[in-house]
């Protein structure tokens, strides 16, 4: 039996921020979204995707002091920036990517739904090499721009970058890394007192097609500033996995098994463990009420 709402918000202390996970295009967002609504029931997160205006950015501290939810968290893709008006402590969380891969996902996301952004000015579609001669800041840096509070298609530079990893030392609580996204799960979960649950990989899809080197060499150089903050990032999560000792390491291989069977058999959205996952429950030190 599902668990009801109040007994959801029940399990987190009454003290946590309110979350700000920015999700990153094409860094498992979407699937993380799943597990964020099955932690704290849907109707107590604010969702930020394809708006028309930003409404309800401009409007954040309204809505949480006069909504009628215990929202918990904002999750969308929004930039760094958004918690400047809060008088509610909050914290942000967010996923990085490999730039080039993440680029390259971008690209055929795009391609699928029939973006103006892969497409020339007579609605033809673009290579992926031609977008990048003609839509070089659409593919350039995206992860350095939101946590930096800049606009998709403005460029930065080095003082950009620092801004980034000073926002990341400042107001960021925890980042995830993509390619290590069960890992991710298991230590944020831990952090931030998450109940286990299981999931199934969302709009994942293996990227088509390979590029030549002068095109690789072209996303590699674009993306300079998001791999200095990407391997940063990596670097910190690898020393965490190392430190979190064979608690961990059961955990990791128990999740991946869960997640195995849920690719099996289907399963997509994330849902609660069963009793027998004895690991993941240990590490993150979860108790059942």
């Amino acid at each position: 039996m599902p668990m009801s709402l109040s007994l959801i918000l029940s399990a987190f202390p009454m003290d946590s921020p309110f979350y700000l996970f920015m999700h990153i295009p094409k860094t498992a967002g979407t699937t993380f979204r799943s597990i964020v609504d099955k932690q704290y029931g849907f109707p107590n997160v604010l969702t930020y995707y394809n708006q028309n205006s930003t409404q309800l950015l401009d409007n954040l501290e309204a809505t949480l002091q006069v909504g009628s939810h215990d929202y918990r968290a904002l999750i969308g893709h929004f930039q760094y920036g958004v918690h400047a008006p809060l008088t509610r402590p909050s914290k942000y969380i967010t996923f990085l990517r490999n730039p080039v891969e993440r680029a390259i996902s971008s690209y055929h996301e795009n391609v699928k739904i029939m973006s103006p952004a892969v497409r020339d000015g007579n609605g033809e579609l673009m290579s992926f090499g031609e977008c990048l001669r003609e839509r070089e800041e659409f593919f350039a840096n995206q992860q350095t721009k939101m946590i930096s509070g800049k606009g998709s298609m403005e460029p930065v530079d080095a003082s950009d970058l620092e801004r980034a990893q000073k926002n990341i030392q400042k107001d960021f609580m925890f980042i995830g890394i993509s390619e290590y996204f069960d890992a991710s799960i298991l230590l944020l979960s831990r952090l931030i007192h998450w109940r286990p649950c299981t999931y199934g990989k969302l709009n994942a899809r293996s990227n088509k097609g390979r590029l030549d080197g002068q095109e690789l060499f072209n996303l590699q150089k674009i993306n300079h500033f998001d791999a200095i903050l990407y391997k940063n990032a990596l670097d910190d999560l690898l020393r965490d996995m190392r430190g979190a000792g064979k608690k961990f390491d059961a955990a990791l291989a128990e999740l991946a098994q869960s997640t195995s069977v849920a690719a099996v058999t289907g399963t997509q959205a994330a849902h609660a463990l069963s009793d027998d996952h004895f690991a993941i429950k240990s590490f993150i030190g979860f108790a059942e009420n």
